[in-house]
């Protein structure tokens, strides 16, 4: 049920789900999880410019879901792993929240 998620958790949800909706932080992420990286590897890897490479890293890293880390004269990116899990979980919570099981679905359905 939906209502078992807190307005707080769905509108974090919602915000988390907006950040990844655009396909370059997507892409960046998907990246970052197979380790730590640069900005400008990013933009290589993904085809965009380093200023736009380190615009989308700052929204991911202010979401929580991307950790920022200077090494030397470089910044790395990871992406966090735990938060990264956590929404996994509340995904997977929140889509079966969304579908009604079979019970349920024979029960109330007019049609």
């Amino acid at each position: 049920m939906v209502s078992s998620f807190s307005r707080q958790q769905v509108e974090r949800i919602s915000h988390t789900l907006a950040v990844l909706g655009e396909p370059h932080r997507l892409q960046m992420l998907r990246w970052l999880r197979r380790g730590p990286r640069t900005a400008g590897f990013l933009a290589r890897a993904i085809g965009v410019s380093p200023s736009l490479a380190s615009h989308h890293l700052s929204v991911l890293v202010d979401s929580g879901l991307v950790t920022r880390r200077q090494v030397g004269t470089f910044v790395c990116y990871a992406a966090d792993r735990t938060k990264v899990k956590a929404l996994h979980r509340e995904l997977g919570r929140l889509a079966g929240a969304l579908l009604p099981d079979d019970e349920q679905r024979g029960a109330s359905a007019p049609c």
